[in-house]
């Protein structure tokens, strides 16, 4: 997995930095789409899952790898984002 840092220069809310992260994201993978993302400040996180999970990942970030998530977007110290490519195409 691709690991992507930003460090803005102010706190961000959090759609903002789903913004920024989607946004550097596409740099990398088509059509990004958040598939998991935690919040460190408040330790809150999606999906909601408690299965899975070792020392070294949290299972929220094991079961968006699991999904296909391929890029992970850490923004300042708060926000930790996977993504993975979008399904915009599927079809075509």
């Amino acid at each position: 997995m691709k690991t992507l840092k930003l460090n803005p220069h102010q706190d961000l809310e959090f759609d903002e930095a789903q913004r920024l992260a989607t946004e550097e994201a596409s740099q990398y993978i088509n059509d990004p789409m958040v598939i998991g993302w935690l919040n460190r400040k408040t330790g809150r996180y999606f999906p909601n899952v408690e299965c899975c999970g070792d020392e070294c990942k949290a299972a929220w970030e094991i079961y968006a790898e699991n999904r296909g998530g391929s890029v992970r977007v850490e923004v300042g110290n708060q926000y930790v984002f996977v993504l993975r490519e979008g399904l915009a195409d599927i079809g075509k």
